[in-house]
């Protein structure tokens, strides 16, 4: 395993419980908006990557024959089949594997989708890859991620003070960039959506356990990033609160045959 793999994976130990419970992260109706906006038919396979706690794999389960689920990290795995008995649900399945090296068929599913988690990856072109390897000709590939301003300099600070509040994350791609991704896979009829949800300081670094001494000097470069909007992500502060924007992309594509 490589060394930002384990990182992920210790990361992702820590965060279990409280990203698991965290209503923010959970986003359930705009979950279950991008399900819409993905439209899976009730015949269909569904793979979800990088599942986490199964939010987005169990709504798929809802509406989908089937749903299979992988993450690399047993904690948050075993939160999903908690949550899957929780929901009653019996055709949804949780498997531990590697989203650059998923054990499946070629075209074993319809439909492929990703949730929140391609900012981790240090290859999202190859995870891309192995999902589009894996959805049958037609098919749907289907990804929601926190994006990242088209400004270059707005993007690298925001991309920074994502890394110091949790070392984990890679890099938040722009809209062009991983619209880009999926042309230059052959994918077709590529749609997208953009939605910006509200985010509170305090809340963020909860998630993710940041040391006090880190999330004071993020909070720092935070507030003074404002004049100019430097980061992209809108920074307000309202006495001792400082939040901010992350803006969520959908973008869906089919697969050729």
């Amino acid at each position: 395993m490589s060394q930002h793999k384990q990182l992920v994976r210790d990361a992702f130990s820590r965060q279990a419980e409280a990203y698991a419970n965290s209503v923010v992260i959970a986003a359930d109706q705009a979950r279950r908006e991008f399900v819409d906006f993905v439209a899976p038919r009730p015949s269909e396979r569904v793979l979800d990557v990088a599942t986490g706690p199964g939010f987005l794999a169990l709504l798929f389960a809802e509406r989908a024959a089937e749903a299979t689920a992988v993450d690399l990290t047993e904690a948050m795995l075993a939160r999903a089949v908690a949550n899957r008995a929780a929901r009653g649900l019996s055709n949804v399945r949780f498997v531990a594997a590697d989203a650059e090296q998923l054990a499946f068929a070629g075209g074993s599913f319809e439909c492929a989708t990703c949730g929140s988690a391609f900012h981790h990856f240090s290859e999202p072109a190859l995870v891309l890859r192995e999902m589009a390897r894996v959805t049958a000709s037609g098919g749907r590939i289907a990804l929601l991620d926190i994006i990242t301003s088209e400004d270059t300099r707005q993007a690298a600070l925001h991309n920074r003070l994502e890394r110091e509040r949790d070392p984990s994350h890679v890099r938040s791609l722009p809209l062009s960039e991983l619209v880009r991704l999926f042309e230059q896979l052959g994918l077709r009829r590529v749609r997208t959506h953009t939605y910006q949800t509200r985010r509170e300081l305090g809340e963020w670094f909860a998630i993710s356990h940041t040391p006090a001494t880190a999330a004071e000097r993020i909070r720092a470069e935070f507030v003074a990033s404002m004049p100019g909007d430097r980061t992209g992500l809108q920074v307000q502060q309202d006495g001792e609160q400082v939040g901010f924007m992350h803006t969520f992309a959908w973008i869906v594509g089919v697969r050729d045959g």
